[in-house]
């Protein structure tokens, strides 16, 4: 599988909203009370994430050239991207110049180390770029860095079961959007696939209301 994400960075609130997407994608689900986690590991509640992330940008263009500040506009939205419980999954992050102000973002996956195949300037080319791949030695991390007005491009098997966060670690720019959730399923027996929740675990339907528990005991 192959995905991607695009950013920049820029001071402001309003302005950022549009320039730290994830494939075009403003993320809102941290602003959110309920998690996708509860969500998911409940199954009771719909209409809070879809799972039509995208495998490619709506459009290419000079990703790093200088652009126009009506360039693109991301959506708000809550799109995370499933996968099969071990799946190779390739992720090819393309940083971006939107707004003049492509920056340095520390890329990181929780629930996964990943191999760094590869890292570079300019756009990514799918034809060229691969060729440089390092596939003998590649380091095995759990953070990586993408180049200002570059690419990276990472590699891991999803083999372990639950929903995990992948953003910039820079606090700024994960609030402002850059991130989203990958859901890996589970696997095929009870060693590869997350626990039933205990019979006495609170629903998520009950969640409000230990919210306002807390809120009133710390009073």
């Amino acid at each position: 599988m192959r995905e991607g994400l695009a950013d920049v960075g820029v001071q402001g609130f309003s302005r950022a909203l549009m320039a730290f997407p994830c494939r075009n994608i403003f993320d809102i689900m941290s602003l959110e009370m309920v998690t996708i986690s509860q969500i998911f590991h409940c199954r009771n509640l719909s209409g809070f994430y879809t799972s039509d992330f995208p495998d490619e940008p709506p459009y290419y263009f000079d990703f790093v050239a200088d652009l126009r500040d009506d360039s693109t506009h991301p959506l708000k939205g809550t799109k995370v991207k499933v996968l099969e419980y071990g799946e190779e999954v390739e992720i090819v992050f393309q940083s971006t110049n939107l707004l003049n102000a492509s920056n340095e973002h520390s890329m990181y996956i929780h629930g996964h180390k990943f191999y760094v195949l590869g890292q570079g300037y300019g756009n990514f080319n799918s034809t060229r770029d691969p060729e440089t791949y390092n596939l003998v030695d590649p380091p095995y991390l759990s953070t990586a860095s993408l180049p200002v007005k570059g690419w990276l491009t990472i590699r891991f098997k999803a083999n372990n079961p639950g929903v995990w966060a992948m953003h910039c670690q820079e606090g700024r720019h994960l609030i402002w959007g850059m991130n989203t959730v990958l859901i890996v399923k589970n696997g095929s027996n009870p060693e590869t696939s997350i626990r039933t929740p205990p019979p006495n675990m609170p629903s998520c339907a009950s969640y409000p209301s230990i919210h306002k528990a807390l809120e009133v005991s710390a009073e």
